[in-house]
Order: C-alpha cells, then sequence, then structure tokens
C-alpha cells in the first residue's frame, strides 16, 4: 500500500457547549496516553466543545505511588464538583481489578456526597473474569456499583448480555469505541507476487492478547516464512521477555519490534503493513483491530468479547480460538498463497469500519447524555 493523499482535519464539535459543559469525564490520561481507554477518551476530547476532565491513573513506578497519585486527583475531582455547579453527569471510565476500587470511590462520592447522575463506561476486557472470580464482598461491591449507577455503557452486544445476565443495572446501553479517521491516508494496493507479507501486531505485550502464541507459529514454521512474511510488533509490557524470545529463537530476520508506537510512526506502520493479526485470550472491542480496519487491514483475531461483531468471518478477517497455533498458521499461509484475499477483506474492513467514526457514535453519547438531563 502506498499513501495517496490524506484527509484533513475539521473541527467539528459533536457534543455541543450546552451538553458539554455539564459533564465531568473521568478516566487515565489521555495526553501521552499508553491504552485503548486514553486513546478513547483523547478522541473524545477532539469533539466535545468544553471538555471537562479528571484523570484518575497514570503510569507510575510503584504502587505507592499510584494511590498517591490517585489521593491528589481525587482532590482535584471533589474540587471539581464543588465549585463548578454546572455539573450534572460524572462519565466514569472503568475497567477491572485496581481501577474499579478508584471508580467505586468516585461514584460513592459523586452520586451520594453530590447528588450527580453517573455513567459507569465499562472498557475493561477482563471484567466478567474479575466478577466470577471475585469473593462474595467484592462481588457485593461490584453488583452495588454496577445496579446503582444510572448508566451503564458497554461496547458491544456481547457485553450487554453480560450485563443484563448477571446484574439488575437501572439502564444498559451499547456505545462503540470510536476509530478517529480525520488523519487517515487513501490507499491503493501494490502487494506484488512474491513481496513479503507484513503482518502487524499492535496491543500489550504479554499472555493475554496472544503474542507468544504467534511467535510461536513464527518460531515453528520459519524455514516457511523466511524471506516471506515479517511480523512487526508495537506495544508495551513485558518488553524483555519478548526481546528475549526473539533472540532465543532466532527470528530477528522475520521479526521486528519496534516498541511503544503513537502517532506517525503508528501511522506508518498502519500504512505499511498487510495485514493485522491480534490472537488475544480477552477483549472489550479492541481499538488496535478497528484502528486497523480503518486503514484497510484485513483481521486475523479471536471471537472473543466484541471482537466477531467487527470481523466478520470471510468477510474482512478470519477468527481462530484463543491459543489455536494450527490455525493461526493456516490463515497465515492462506494470506502468504492468496494475495487477492488481502485486497478483498482490506476493502471490507474499511466499509464495516464506517460504523464505528465519530460522527456515527458520539450522537449516540449525546442522546444518552440529555435522556439523563431530561
Amino acid at each position: 500500500m502506498k499513501l495517496t493523499d490524506t484527509v484533513m482535519s475539521v473541527k467539528t464539535y459533536l457534543i455541543p457547549r450546552s451538553i458539554a459543559e455539564r459533564v465531568l469525564v473521568v478516566g487515565p490520561q489521555h495526553q501521552n496516553y499508553q491504552g485503548g481507554i486514553g486513546y478513547l477518551i483523547h478522541i473524545y476530547s477532539q469533539y466535545f466543545e468544553a471538555f471537562k476532565f479528571v484523570t484518575t491513573h497514570k503510569l507510575v513506578r510503584s504502587k505507592t505511588a499510584l494511590i498517591l497519585y490517585f489521593l491528589r486527583q481525587y482532590s482535584e475531582f471533589v474540587g471539581k464538583l464543588s465549585k463548578d455547579s454546572k455539573i450534572r453527569i460524572v462519565h466514569i471510565h472503568g475497567s477491572s481489578y485496581g481501577s474499579f476500587y478508584r471508580k467505586l470511590v468516585l461514584f460513592l462520592t459523586s452520586k451520594y456526597l453530590f447528588g450527580q447522575k453517573v455513567i459507569y463506561h465499562m472498557n475493561g476486557s477482563e471484567f466478567a473474569t474479575f466478577y466470577q472470580e471475585s469473593n462474595p464482598v467484592r462481588r457485593k461491591l461490584i453488583r452495588f456499583m454496577v445496579e446503582n449507577v444510572d448508566v451503564v455503557l458497554c461496547l458491544s452486544k456481547s457485553w450487554e448480555r453480560f450485563f443484563k445476565q448477571n446484574f439488575h443495572a437501572k439502564r444498559v446501553e451499547i456505545l462503540y469505541n470510536i476509530v478517529d479517521h480525520r488523519h487517515v491516508p487513501k490507499k491503493v494496493w501494490q502487494k506484488k507476487p512474491g513481496e513479503v507479507l507484513k503482518v502487524l501486531f499492535l496491543g500489550a505485550i504479554g499472555p493475554r492478547k496472544g503474542v507468544f502464541d504467534l511467535l510461536d507459529v513464527i518460531s515453528q514454521n520459519r524455514s516457511l516464512f523466511q524471506g516471506q512474511l515479517q511480523l512487526i510488533i508495537g506495544g508495551n509490557g513485558e518488553t524483555e521477555q519478548l526481546e528475549n524470545y526473539i533472540r532465543e529463537h532466532q527470528l530477528e530476520q522475520i521479526v521486528a519490534f519496534e516498541g511503544w508506537v503513537v502517532g506517525q510512526h503508528k501511522a506508518r506502520l498502519l500504512t505499511d503493513c498487510h495485514l493485522f493479526v491480534l490472537p488475544s485470550y480477552s477483549e472489550g472491542v479492541p481499538f488496535a483491530i478497528l484502528e486497523a480496519m480503518s486503514y484497510g487491514l484485513p483481521i486475523l483475531s479471536t471471537p472473543v468479547g466484541g471482537t466477531a461483531e467487527v470481523v466478520r468471518e470471510g468477510e474482512n478477517g478470519f477468527l481462530v480460538q484463543p491459543g489455536d497455533k494450527a490455525a493461526l498458521f493456516h490463515y497465515l499461509k492462506k494470506f502468504l498463497n492468496e494475495p487477492a484475499l488481502l485486497e478483498r477483506m482490506g476493502r471490507e474492513s474499511g466499509r464495516i469500519c464506517r460504523s464505528y467514526r465519530p460522527e456515527t457514535v458520539l450522537p449516540q453519547l449525546l442522546r444518552i447524555y440529555e435522556s439523563i438531563l431530561n
């Protein structure tokens, strides 16, 4: 693929000031974000005419530093609710484990100390496991929060079923994740017979995203893939283990680790690669997949969380069961042998992804805000 021209950014506010100034958004930092929720909030900030925000989490070196940071930000949170009489909705972006406890404190403060309406926007891919493996006390805390917020926002139909089957929430709404397409280049396909297939993985480095399964497949079939396929990995997490694996299995000629990628670096990788692979064990609806689809890439992933709602089997990609390395190998080889699939499925990815653009999703959020305020 090559870059032919770039979509220009047009400043259009989809959440007008009259509504936006009544909403306080809470979540991880969205400047210099390193994660899907931060990316989502960053996009929101571009489309809210007035964006009121308090960050509650950032990457720090220790748990003590994280607790101290949260306490400082909690003070800012209370200050905003005390001083800003326009705020009527607290929109909390949440996840699992430590995130849940932080958001529980914010929920209790918002609803019972300040009388705010509360939206709990569940982005955590492991929330079902977190709930099901909790002891009775933590289960009660989770149930109390989920069943007493005004709206639970979830990412897909499968997550909607989970919340409706396990809780008596007041209101559950699906709100799709957003992919911001404003800077996505238009592309033409130029993969020629015999050209190296460039495969891209973007995500947290660790077992949950399945990157080591992918590496096992590459390693076990190195003689086939050598000179035919290049795997490019971008992400953070267990990077030392990743680099050790590449070195110990002598994959330096096939696998390139780019570190954490953002901005133009990420855009270049998405533009240059032919196929996106994310063999995860758990997901919500992965931003990485949506972003890859917006760049016209076919997807090879797993049917976990809401992934099967965006990756349609045989249309814009293929889905394999988590941990099924034989199936991963089968479809990598299929894309190698049938390059026409790349263009056909890539075009379909771009078409499907239109449903996840800000101008489609944010009007739904606006209606939710308006219904709460009214």
